[in-house]
């Protein structure tokens, strides 16, 4: 059989994962052109990939079987199989709802595709580790002596940056303190999360197989996609932390003398004082202020703030 006639073989067996790839390549494509193109290129791939899995369900039905029905000896492939498929389910309906501008749909089916592919991994590496393979287990033995190590130092760094922005020990807030420091921690081990899961890649691809290979090739894409998104989103994710983490455990309103303060987008730190850290919110900027207050004797109170640390949210999605 010469090579044109095993590519012809190859694209009739293999014809909707050929339109499903074609069809998302496209619509990735068009991220740089305008809105209208975005949204024209989305609706056309949504349809194609709808009709093309309709009008070829025994090949649909083989992705199925591929990811799950192949596996009937153990119950924890299945899972994790169905975990893979869901990942990638996922991953192909974000690029089809963000062109059309459903940017809450497309985030939440962003993020479910990284917990599906960390849940499926997770799953995998137990299901190799079972079946004898020796690196997966040396892997894990080394995460477990260096990880204690990483959260130390990224807790000290975690509490040094929010001093810097705020002014105030991170220490006399014990909530913020939790929840900025797992966080903070979780996006510093995700900067390393990328290399580490490249040599996973690299070294375990040849000894997988079926869904394995799809989980393995899925992680290291949402691996390099994390990668990418903290850098540019960070300041987002903290100052999100932040919204939350003051909203519960911060006052909502100050005294300066006689003086009542109270900000819609402003949560205040400290009580019957003549200092304040101040955190605002705002749909554009996050940061802090420092109040400070001037009590007369007359009844004139006044106040001052003074800012220490301002930053911009980037729009999701968005250049």
């Amino acid at each position: 059989m010469s090579v044109m006639e095993k590519i012809k073989t190859i694209s009739k067996n293999n014809r909707l994962d050929l339109i499903i790839f074609i069809t998302l390549i496209s619509v990735i494509g068009s991220s740089g052109f305008s809105q209208t193109f975005r949204e024209i290129t989305g609706a056309a791939g949504m349809i194609i990939i709808i009709s093309s899995v309709i009008f070829l369900p025994h090949r649909a039905l083989a992705i199925l079987r591929f990811f799950i029905f192949r596996y009937e000896e153990r119950t924890l492939r299945k899972i994790a199989g169905t975990f893979a498929m869901l990942s990638w389910l996922a991953f192909l309906l974000t690029y089809l709802l963000l062109p059309l501008g459903f940017l809450v749909a497309g985030r939440i089916l962003l993020i479910a595709f990284i917990i599906f592919t960390l849940f499926g991994s997770i799953l995998t590496f137990y299901d190799l580790e079972k079946s004898g393979n020796l690196s997966v287990r040396r892997i894990r033995l080394g995460l477990w002596l260096v990880l204690p190590i990483f959260f130390i130092f990224t807790n000290a760094l975690a509490s040094s940056y929010f001093l810097q922005i705020s002014a105030l020990s991170l220490s006399s807030a014990p909530y913020t303190e939790f929840v900025w420091k797992f966080v903070f921690s979780v996006m510093a081990l995700s900067l390393l999360f990328q290399p580490l899961t490249y040599l996973v890649f690299i070294t375990q691809t040849d000894k997988t197989k079926g869904y394995q290979t799809a989980t393995l090739l899925a992680l290291l894409l949402s691996a390099s996609f994390i990668m990418t998104a903290i850098p540019h989103w960070g300041a987002n994710i903290l100052g999100s932390v932040l919204d939350q983490a003051t909203r519960f455990e911060w006052r909502d309103e100050v005294t300066c003398g006689k003086l009542k303060i109270k900000r819609n987008d402003e949560r205040y730190f400290g009580f019957n004082s003549d200092k304040y850290t101040v955190y605002f919110s705002n749909a554009d900027y996050w940061g802090f202020y420092e109040l400070n207050c001037a009590k007369d004797e007359t009844n004139h109170d006044t106040f001052r703030l003074s800012p220490v640390d301002i930053e911009t949210r980037r729009p999701w999605f968005k250049s």
